[in-house]
């Protein structure tokens, strides 16, 4: 899921830079590309966040059922701090997005 992240994130910035520099007849058909590329990028971050939490999340049952409450904060911090290190390019990736569409958008 990792993989297919990066991949969709650099589909979205490659689509930032045609949407940018595309003619008026193509542009349309990149704005929904792009658009399309950020919304699988988004899912799959989530995706990615849930796969790396659910490998973790083992060391938090034991085999025997017994649970161990003094690991589920360090836990909750990381998968925080995942989301947060995944999530900055996404956003990155986003804004750079938003300012494609609106610089290109018809004058009125």
């Amino acid at each position: 899921m990792t993989a297919l992240f990066a991949i969709f994130l650099l589909f979205s910035l490659a689509a930032c830079a045609a949407v940018a520099f595309a003619s008026e007849k193509l542009r349309p058909r990149l704005k929904w590309l792009l658009v399309g590329t950020l919304f699988l990028s988004w899912i799959f971050l989530g995706a990615a966040v849930a796969q790396i939490l659910s490998r973790t999340s083992n060391t938090l049952v034991t085999p025997g059922g017994a649970r161990q409450p003094h690991l589920l904060d360090p836990a909750v911090r990381q998968g925080l701090m995942l989301f947060a290190s995944l999530g900055g390019p996404a956003i990155l990736a986003t804004a750079l997005g938003v300012f494609a569409l609106r610089t290109t958008r018809p004058r009125r």
